[in-house]
């Protein structure tokens, strides 16, 4: 049975649809974001400075420690953002599941006041036919 509410649940639940694909698209790309973060920590700690050999490879050793120390940053930046993106996408989640839910609740009640007037005009059908019935059997 259709209610005015029909249309909107329809297009509440493609935005709930829409911020859980959202929320686990965030999740994944976390996950992902912290395997990197744990990648570049083993790089950065896996370069060592030369103990032997000359001034060059010296500074080289100690360029790659500098350029690993930043990329495990950026890393570190880009958690943080994925993140914060990920409270959001929790924010918008909890939003549009409680939007749903009321929808869901109003239409409801609405689909039960139609039921019960349904119910009288059946009752009321039925009261009518049965005084019919009375009545045309004497005859």
């Amino acid at each position: 049975m259709k209610s005015k509410y029909s249309s909107v649940i329809k297009l509440r639940k493609q935005q709930l649809d829409k911020a859980e694909a959202n929320l686990t698209k965030t999740r994944q790309k976390l996950l992902q974001c912290e395997e990197e973060l744990k990648e570049a920590s083993k790089t950065c700690e896996s370069l060592s400075l030369a103990n032997k050999g000359s001034v060059i490879l010296l500074k080289s050793s100690l360029k790659m420690q500098e350029i690993a120390r930043e990329g495990k940053q950026r890393i570190k930046q880009k958690l943080d953002l994925t993140q914060k993106e990920l409270m959001h996408y929790q924010h918008l989640y909890k939003k549009a599941h409680l939007e749903f839910e009321k929808i869901k609740v109003l239409e409801n009640e609405e689909l039960k006041k139609i039921q019960k007037a349904l119910q009288k005009e059946e009752e009321k059908f039925i009261d009518e036919l049965a005084i019919t019935r009375h009545f045309n059997k004497d005859k």
